[in-house]
């Protein structure tokens, strides 16, 4: 039998079967794809971390590759946990934010919103004349409150009937206690120690279905990781506790390197306050609200992130908040990745002041 391939022999074959060939390619390449989606880790809300940036205000530098934050890098800190796949920054533009807010946020996204606190006039005058004063901050939170991260411990919620909510709970409460649990002893002590059998029973559990722990040394290799993940955030709630303190001294020498700014809100009432025999959108009451950090104070911050909400529009760190946002809608194991990464920037902020000034 002559079975020599010739040149006549394959332009024969290809002139009669090229669509044959082309069908089997596309089929290959169709199977080829569709096991690569289904088999490669897909990334829950939790381990995709979102960055928004609200319109006015500049992340400045670079913040590295995810591989980066992960702490991969010659720093001795990270930003974010080995269990973070996915990170996304968001700059807001403006006259769009609202739209891309309410997009994104209905659907779960989101972690951190960097968005200005200054005060600017308005456009509108209240009954006696005097102009109206607003702020970016502000009208983010009138907007958006129920998916923000409350801040403001024991005070009372703005919205009374929000018991649903589950942003009301107070976020650094929410943090400490959920420490507490992988915790002998006081957390904020040096000698706290973990106990790894709660680790290891909960990370067994939060894995299964997991494509990356299929065998057993993938576990345990994830397993040294997970007692680093929450060491770290430990390490950084400990030390948010302490920016926020009294006792700390931030970039101005004389207040602490964080605080919680307090709003003054106007809600909606569900009680009858102007005595008219109703209960209407003519109903409202004042209420404090506890929902940022404001980030002012913290030396070096300018290296990172800037606002031209200013009194002269010049760039500047004075008055940048971060607003933690959708915490609740991720599953509780990395719920609190924003600790870490707020501690983050405050180092970093102070790592580059330091290399800027040459010290």
């Amino acid at each position: 039998m002559d079975a020599k391939i010739t040149k006549a022999r394959i332009g024969h074959m290809l002139s009669y079967d090229w669509i044959k060939i082309v069908a089997i390619c596309t089929v290959v390449v169709v199977v080829w794809v569709l096991l690569f989606t289904t088999l490669a880790p897909r990334a829950t809300l939790g381990q995709t971390f979102e960055i928004y940036v609200y319109s006015r205000v500049s992340l400045r530098t670079n913040l590295g590759s995810l591989d980066s934050l992960h702490g991969n890098n010659s720093l001795s800190y990270s930003a974010l946990s080995y269990d973070v796949l996915d990170m996304a920054q968001n700059n807001l533009i403006d006259g769009s934010e609202g739209t891309v807010m309410s997009a994104h946020f209905a659907a779960g996204q989101g972690d951190v919103l960097f968005i200005s606190s200054y005060e600017y006039d308005s456009g509108e005058d209240d009954a006696n004349g005097e102009p109206v004063m607003t702020s970016d901050l502000y009208e983010y939170i009138t907007g958006y409150m129920g998916y923000s991260a409350w801040l403001g411990g024991e005070n009372e919620y703005p919205y009374g009937s929000a018991q649903n909510n589950p942003n009301r709970q107070d976020y650094l409460t929410s943090c400490r206690q959920y420490l507490e649990q992988y915790y002998t002893g006081d957390i904020a002590a040096a000698s706290a120690e973990q106990d790894k059998q709660a680790i290891e029973e909960d990370f067994r559990a939060r894995i299964d279905g997991d494509n990356r722990y299929k065998r057993e040394s993938q576990i345990q290799a994830g397993l040294v990781q997970e007692y680093e993940r929450i060491e770290d955030l430990r390490i950084a709630y400990n030390n948010i506790v302490g920016y926020l303190s009294a006792d700390d001294k931030g970039a101005d020498g004389e207040t602490p390197t964080l605080s919680i700014p307090e709003l003054e809100l106007t809600v909606q009432s569900e009680n009858d306050e102007n005595g008219d025999g109703t209960v209407d959108g003519n109903d409202t009451r004042q209420v404090k609200g506890y929902f940022s950090f404001d980030l002012s104070n913290v030396p070096g911050l300018e290296n990172i992130l800037t606002t031209t909400r200013s009194a002269d529009e010049t760039a500047t760190s004075q008055s940048v908040n971060m607003v933690i946002v959708n915490p609740r809608m991720q599953e509780e194991a990395l719920r609190y990745e924003q600790i870490t990464f707020l501690d983050y920037i405050i180092k970093e902020s102070a790592r580059l002041k330091d290399l800027n000034s040459g010290s």
